[in-house]
């Protein structure tokens, strides 16, 4: 007999109050057939729908339904369920919890128990087709989508309140049951593998309050980081200065020059399996530094610069067998200067990104960009999230190193 995926996985099944409550007890039993530990936790107006004790049976695991459970099921709390979870799905996930998931809120079992979740979370929207087409129910979807957080969209069909071929109604249970399946098993497919990233600009000081810099934000790297981490790799992340909070369960190494980050990737580089270059590393630093703030009466006309340490081309000479993926930003010939770096740096693959456009690139949640490998140009320039081409990036080196 053939295992399944789902078989010793631990999965948190969150219930929010939708007409669709009831579609989650098969989900749950179906969960549990194929062998995975289904812990549920409900919202208030879920019970209204379907009771608690339904879940029990066909999960043979308590259930939680508020943050003041007895003692008797004290080792399920809203704290404690999240616990080894390897996927927490919200389905059904109403217009409601998805806010309260979106900014934050933590006022009952569900919501709370969200906020302690460090696993991938999927939610399966369902709702009134007017609810599921207003702004602040897609905004609230975006920022969501943002963060990471799987959406599987609800069909079209006909809904509770009577319309017919609207969009909102829950999906089935098989095609949510496949969708988890494909999921985990590409979340397997990085783990014992490491992967060491670069992200951010680097910052060459003049003196000790002035520097040259960039405008890097280091939100590609991150989310490649959070990417990789999320399908099992070991993530060794070297981030220049940003504003950003470091992923779950990422190894973090804080540079702030070229040269700190040239020595932080070839003291990590013999245990990493691919190498993802995002870092926005400066091609120049001061010739001279002072220790001191320099007076502007005493700043020099002129400041001589000298030319910082190729890092991609000192991790060609120095790797083994590590997969190497080079980011170019260009602003011009993008392409073309983009598929000269690849050659000339003997890179795997080089993502080519435009960053003419300003609402494209640099500080942005956008990103255009296109693949280049040694067999050529991978399509042409395409608008992506970052988070989107994170997922690309990591895809393709799942691939190259099964």
């Amino acid at each position: 007999m053939v295992k399944s995926i789902l078989e010793g996985k631990t999965v948190v099944l969150g219930v929010s109050g939708g007409i669709a409550s009831y579609k989650a007890v098969d989900l749950a039993s179906k969960l549990t057939q194929e062998g995975a530990t289904v812990k549920v936790v409900m919202t208030a107006n879920a019970t209204k729908f379907v009771g608690s004790i339904t879940f029990q049976a066909v999960t043979h695991q308590p259930v939680l339904t508020n943050l003041f459970e007895d003692s008797s099921q004290s080792a399920i709390s809203h704290v404690s369920i999240c616990k080894d979870a390897d996927i927490f799905i919200v389905a059904p996930a109403t217009a409601n919890i998805i806010a309260k998931a979106a900014h934050g809120l933590a006022d009952d079992a569900l919501s709370t128990a969200l906020l302690t979740a460090s696993c991938t979370i999927v939610m399966v929207p369902a709702m009134n087709s007017q609810m599921w087409l207003n702004k602040a129910t897609q905004h609230n979807l975006n920022v969501l989508k943002n963060r990471g957080i799987q959406i599987i969209e609800p069909e079209v069909g006909r809904l509770a309140c009577g319309d017919e071929q609207a969009k909102g109604r829950f999906p089935e249970t098989e095609f949510i049951l496949n969708y988890m399946k494909d999921f985990l098993g590409k979340v397997q497919s990085l783990r014992g593998k490491t992967i060491l990233i670069t992200a951010g600009g680097t910052r060459e000081p003049i003196d000790s309050v002035r520097f040259i810099g960039n405008r890097s934000s280091g939100k590609m790297g991150y989310a490649i980081a959070k990417a990789a981490k999320t399908k099992g790799a070991n993530v060794i992340l070297i981030s220049g200065p940003t504003n950003l909070q470091p992923p779950f369960g990422v190894s973090m190494v804080y540079v702030e020059t070229a040269q700190q980050m040239l020595q932080a990737v070839i003291n990590n580089l013999s245990q990493a399996d691919a190498v993802v270059m995002t870092a926005a590393v400066s091609d120049f630093r001061p010739a001279m530094k002072s220790n001191k703030k320099i007076k502007k009466e005493s700043m020099p006309s002129s400041i001589e610069l000298e030319l910082n340490p190729d890092i991609l081309e000192a991790i060609s000479n120095k790797k083994d067998k590590q997969l190497v993926i080079g980011f170019a930003a260009e602003t011009d010939n993008v392409l073309e200067n983009a598929t000269k770096k690849l050659k000339k740096k003997k890179l795997d693959l080089m993502v080519a990104n435009d960053v003419s456009h300003p609402d494209f690139g640099f500080d942005s949640d956008f990103i255009l960009a296109a693949f280049i490998s040694d067999y050529g140009q991978q399509g042409s320039l395409e608008k992506y999230r970052k988070t989107e081409l994170a997922e690309k990036v990591v895809e393709w080196i799942a691939s190259k190193l099964a």
